[in-house]
Parts: structure tokens; C-alpha cells; sequence
């Protein structure tokens, strides 16, 4: 096959433009730190990254459920304390009230306390976090899940549970709902309580003490349930940025430049190109005198 002059040219130009075109994807990887960008640049590598990076964002998803989660759990923790300190304040109420020296009056005083801690349990058991019933099951827009009409208390949200997937396959349920919170027998303690206190029935005033008793331990065994949960997402967590600080290593070293060999590799490839280019600019410059000559 003839060679001609306009082929060299041609073939000399394109293996310059090649060898830019190189020296610049080199300069991309020294900014940007990354060997690999697109999958035309090594398409094994480019996926096995994309897989790292759906990892890293559900590990992220994870890490936000279980602060959300714990979140919850701390809330509850303290509206479960302000239960508690409830209970004792309305048992030494009880202890009081059954003592066989006090009067009707006195104790008519004390059904008044008694009915101020029922308010102010059902104020608390109404309370909300982010704006959110805490006690109303899912249904948390319902923001007054619980009602007290001077003689009993009544619930009006579900019994659904709430849950967070915080790891692959595991959901930590994050509610307590008014049903358990009503079950711990609280509401009708402090009621019977203080009709007890108001009729001045002295030996039923003492029998509720140990249902006062019964109440605490049903609150603090929702109350551990919730710590449960609590330490379960913590340890998760744990578990996460361990596996987190590991996909990330793989990531670099998938798609991660060696600055150091990149350097050298440009030096290289500048060096060649500048080499070609004066080849190049010195063929391009001969004419029909040139091979006369």
C-alpha cells in the first residue's frame, strides 16, 4: 500500500490528539483523586464502586432510623421517670391516707392531690415527640390519645407498633402504645385511690398501696423493654460504622488514584508528547522541494 504524505500527517495528528487526550484524563485523576469515573474507564471497577456506594447510603439509612429510633427510646425514658416519681408521690399519699389517725377531712384533702396526679399522668401520657403522640400507636397526629372525664380514663389510639429497620433483616420496634401504657394498671390505681380517700375507706386505702407497687414494676418493665430496644440500636449502630469504615476502604482502593504513580505517568506522557509534537510540527513542514532535494 502507498503512503502518502497526508496519511503520515493524518496518522501523526491522531496519535497526538491520543496522547492529550491521555495526559488529560491523567490531570483529572490528580484533581479529583480518582482513577476511575466513568465505566469507560475500567467498567469491572466502575460497578464493584457503585455497589460500594448503595452499601454506604443504606448503611447511612440505617444510621439515621436508629437515631430516630433512640431518639424515641431516650423520650420515652423520661416520661417513664416522671411516671415513676408520680407513683411514689401518690404510694406516700396512700400511706398517709391509711393511717387510722387521720380524719374524713384530711383525707377528702388528699383525694384532691390524688386527682391532681391522675391530671397530670394523663397530661404526660398525652405527650409528643417532633410533634409526634408518643403513646397513640401509629397513629400519632392524634395528639390527645388519652381522656380524663373526673371519673375514669379513657384511650382513643391503636395498638399498632411502630419499627425502624436499623440493619439488614432487623426492625427494632421504637413505641410504647396507650394499651400497654394502660394495662400497667396506673390509671385505675390512682382512681381507685382517691375514691377510696374520698368515701374514707380506710382498709382499701392500704390495700392500694401494693397495686400502687404493681403499677411501678408494670412501668419499669416497659421502661427496660424500651432500653432494650434502646441498646440494641446502639450496638447496631457500632456494628455499622465498623462495616462503614471497611466498605469505604474498599471503595478506595477501587476507584482511588495513586497520586504518586499518576505524577510520573503525566511527567511521561508530556515528555512523549512534547517529542511527538516536534516529529510532528518538523513532517508537516516538508513540501514537493524537500523531496526534489
Amino acid at each position: 500500500m502507498r503512503v502518502t504524505q497526508s496519511m503520515m500527517s493524518r496518522n501523526l495528528i491522531q496519535n497526538l490528539n491520543m496522547n492529550r487526550e491521555h495526559m488529560s484524563q491523567l490531570q483529572e485523576s490528580a484533581a479529583t483523586g480518582k482513577e476511575i469515573s466513568s465505566s469507560s474507564d475500567d467498567p469491572v471497577k466502575f460497578a464493584r464502586a457503585a455497589r460500594y456506594r448503595k452499601t454506604l447510603t443504606q448503611y447511612d439509612q440505617y444510621m439515621r432510623n436508629s437515631n430516630d429510633g433512640i431518639g424515641w427510646a431516650d423520650n420515652y425514658a423520661m416520661v417513664m421517670n416522671e411516671f415513676q416519681n408520680l407513683v411514689v408521690e401518690a404510694r406516700n399519699v396512700a400511706i398517709q391516707g391509711s393511717d387510722a389517725a387521720q380524719s374524713n377531712q384530711t383525707r377528702l384533702v388528699l383525694a384532691d392531690r390524688i386527682n391532681g396526679i391522675i391530671e397530670q399522668t394523663v397530661s404526660i401520657a398525652n405527650s409528643s415527640f417532633l410533634g409526634k403522640s408518643i403513646f397513640s400507636g401509629t397513629d400519632t397526629r392524634n395528639l390527645e390519645p388519652f381522656s380524663y372525664d373526673g371519673a375514669s380514663v379513657t384511650y382513643s389510639g391503636n395498638t399498632s407498633k411502630m419499627s425502624r429497620r436499623v440493619s439488614e433483616g432487623m426492625d427494632v420496634e421504637i413505641n410504647i402504645t396507650g394499651e400497654e401504657l394502660s394495662a400497667a394498671n396506673l390509671f385505675t390505681s390512682l382512681i381507685d385511690l382517691r375514691e377510696a380517700l374520698t368515701t374514707d375507706d380506710e382498709s382499701t386505702i392500704g390495700s392500694l398501696i401494693a397495686d400502687l407497687d404493681v403499677a411501678a414494676d408494670n412501668l419499669l418493665g416497659l421502661e427496660s423493654r424500651n432500653g432494650l430496644a434502646k441498646s440494641h440500636m446502639q450496638m447496631t449502630q457500632s456494628r455499622i460504622e465498623t462495616a462503614k469504615t471497611n466498605v469505604l476502604s474498599f471503595l478506595s482502593e477501587t476507584e482511588d488514584a495513586n497520586l504518586a504513580e499518576v505524577i510520573m505517568e503525566y511527567n511521561a506522557e508530556e515528555m512523549a508528547y512534547e517529542a511527538a509534537l516536534q516529529t510532528t510540527t518538523k513532517a508537516l513542514q516538508l513540501n514537493i522541494m524537500d523531496f526534489i532535494r
